[in-house]
């Protein structure tokens, strides 16, 4: 065997080996993103912000509103099909998807089953991400989250009459898209048949 079919053999091999890995560790961490604790989540389930967008400036007393689509809001602690509370992670990773989300200043709660709060953020960059919890603030499986979004607080107390003009325009654009699935014949059945 000559030299040079030795180092395209040798080359084969470390190519093959790394192909190996990459693809253990990538279908490894995909799998784990995909899968929650116990609870099932329906087909389609998602959270979303409402009124926020990633690379929006707001201030740093904003109104987070949350959206939740293809499930029900519901309070921790009560176990109904296709339900869940809101978790808003503020500056920080997706937890362990099959364990209880912390409770911190960084995970915050809403057990209660809101829908919006006010939050206190420092001037700078954030990211803000919603992560929907069962009756045990586990993850569902598949987890429905929203995807991370980056804003910017800013400490500016006067909003400019075009950004206050926009931001009562966007409400009120939010409010007719739920008045209208709510009043929806798809609802009005998923209503009848989900009866809590």
């Amino acid at each position: 065997m000559d030299v040079l079919s030795r180092v395209r053999d040798n080359w084969f091999k470390l190519a093959a080996s790394t192909l190996l890995i990459f693809a253990a560790t990538c279908s490894g961490s995909a799998e784990d993103k995909l899968t929650g604790g116990p609870t099932p989540s329906p087909p389609g389930a998602a959270a979303h912000f409402l009124e926020l967008k990633d690379g929006d400036t707001v201030p740093t007393k904003v109104t987070v509103r949350f959206g939740l689509r293809e499930m029900r809001v519901a309070p921790a602690g009560l176990d109904r099909p296709n339900s869940g509370h809101h978790h808003l992670l503020i500056d920080t990773d997706l937890p362990p998807l099959n364990k209880p989300i912390p409770n911190d200043f960084n995970h915050l709660h809403f057990s209660a089953g809101q829908t919006e709060a006010q939050v206190t953020l420092k001037p700078g960059p954030h990211t803000l991400q919603l992560l929907v919890g069962d009756k045990d603030h586990i993850p569902h499986s598949p987890p429905v989250m929203s995807p991370r979004i980056r804003v910017i607080a800013s400490d500016a107390t006067a909003a400019s009459p075009q950004v206050a003009a926009a931001s009562v325009k966007k409400r009120r654009h939010a409010q007719a898209r739920s008045r209208n699935y709510h009043s929806s014949a798809a609802y009005r059945k998923y209503s009848r048949s989900h009866s809590y």
